[in-house]
């Protein structure tokens, strides 16, 4: 007989009294340092709409990129529609996207009327594998964009030389990389241009909104046009992204994870596939705009401002946490990591391969180790595209995130650690 919500309830108080390591949550989510003194300072000075610091943002977001130009935008995808229309590409031409990706990216692209090409990933990075550019890119290729992945980066000079020798403009997809570099350079810096996000989960969080950097000076000043014409974000929204933060920063608390969500995720991890969205990271209704648009606010701004000084800091934290794992595991998993010596990673996640993922993040939750799946997908299959993507495809099935986030501890990436051994040695169907 399953055990009931209550008794699983019950159990997480008892792991609790008896001393037994809480369940580890696939992530921390935190309200900005410093929100309800910004909100209020905002409020007083009456520039929580505007004001002087989405410029100073720009500026210095700019600078640590190491471009002459950034520009503060809604989101991460407006970021790149604007990218899109301010580029002028030639109508109808071709965009190259990576066949492993979040759908979003290749549905701007289709949206706008342009047709679409991809090339496989590479396995190592995840991110676009530049023989499988070379393969596809062609005379009609107008754009590449480029992904770098869970903050690893890709083969990015690589990628950025196969573009500049086919006359195609290379868009840098940097949601998911704020602060990872290769030879020394940003991630953001190598294309014609890059776009970032800055959503809760991510290594700057404004409560969303985004960032596009650029050498151009031209294009930098259409898409600030763009943005400046956005409909202005008022009280409503500010209460639905404040109290959407706190949520998400409440349920991943390590004693409010273990006593109602863990729980609720042992529960969920028994149903069929078609009630797995709380187990899953992907929404398949999430490749639109909606909600994703308006203009960005001073109060953003001041948010990004405080953590833009951490974000370096933090670098060889995370990177310490995500090397602890791997290295301890590196015998036992293939790993996402990045492919030169000179690239360095600022692990938004850290990424393996499991054969059996689904079962894989089953049983290791059972363990007590919580794990986020199917956050990409092979965008080829999404897009009807006739051509197969076998490392998209396997990339797909197998990729599973593990939590190694700055927040735990060494014992407790110790303890993912030994979860995941002991998944490994235990036979099948036991845990």
């Amino acid at each position: 007989m399953r055990p009931s919500r209550a008794d699983s309830i019950l159990r997480a108080y008892r792991t609790q009294r008896e001393g037994t390591p809480l369940a580890v949550a696939r992530q921390r989510i935190h309200l900005p340092r410093g929100y309800l003194g910004e909100l209020l300072a905002c409020s007083l000075r009456g520039e929580l709409w505007e004001g002087n610091a989405v410029g100073e943002f720009e500026r210095a977001f700019a600078e640590f990129t190491g471009v002459p130009d950034a520009v503060a935008v809604p989101s991460g995808r407006a970021g790149l529609r604007f990218l899109i229309d301010a580029m002028q590409l030639p109508a109808e031409s071709e965009i190259v996207c990576s066949a492993f990706g979040y759908p979003v990216v290749p549905h701007i692209a289709r949206e706008l009327g342009f047709r679409l090409r991809f090339a496989d990933c590479e396995l190592q990075t995840l991110g676009m594998d530049p023989l499988a550019l070379q393969k596809v890119i062609t005379s009609d290729t107008s754009a590449v964009i480029a992904t770098h992945l869970y903050g690893v980066p890709c083969r990015i000079r690589e990628i950025a030389a196969i573009a500049e020798a086919h006359g195609a403009a290379l868009i840098e997809d940097c949601a998911h990389c704020c602060g990872a570099s290769v030879g020394g350079r940003m991630t953001g810096a190598f294309g014609r241009a890059g776009y970032f996000s800055f959503e809760t989960s991510k290594p700057i969080n404004t409560l969303g909104g985004g960032m596009v950097t650029t050498r151009d000076a031209a294009l930098a000043g259409r898409i600030r046009e763009m943005a400046q014409v956005e409909e202005q974000k008022g009280v409503k929204w500010l209460a639905q992204r404040l109290s959407r933060t706190a949520f998400e920063a409440t349920v991943t608390h390590p004693w409010i994870f273990q006593v109602g969500v863990y729980p609720a995720l042992r529960i969920a991890a028994r149903k069929t596939e078609e009630d797995e969205r709380f187990s899953s990271g992907y929404r398949p209704d999430e490749i639109t705009l909606q909600g994703k648009m308006g203009r960005y606010t001073n109060y953003q701004a001041r948010l990004g401002l405080s953590q833009l000084a951490r974000v370096r800091e933090q670098i060889p934290q995370r990177r310490a946490s995500a090397r602890r794992l791997i290295d301890r595991l590196r015998d036992r998993l293939d790993f996402q990591e990045p492919a030169e010596s000179d690239a360095v990673a600022n692990y938004m996640l850290v990424t393996a391969l499991f054969p059996e993922m689904k079962d894989a993040a089953r049983r290791l939750l059972e363990y007590g180790v919580d794990t986020k799946r199917e956050y990409m997908r092979d965008c080829g299959r999404l897009f009807g595209s006739e051509v197969e993507f076998p490392n998209a495809a396997r990339a797909e099935r197998e990729v599973l995130h593990l939590p190694a986030y700055p927040e735990l501890g060494n014992a407790e990436v110790d303890r993912v650690a030994r979860a995941v051994e002991s998944l490994i040695d235990a036979p099948a169907g036991r845990s």
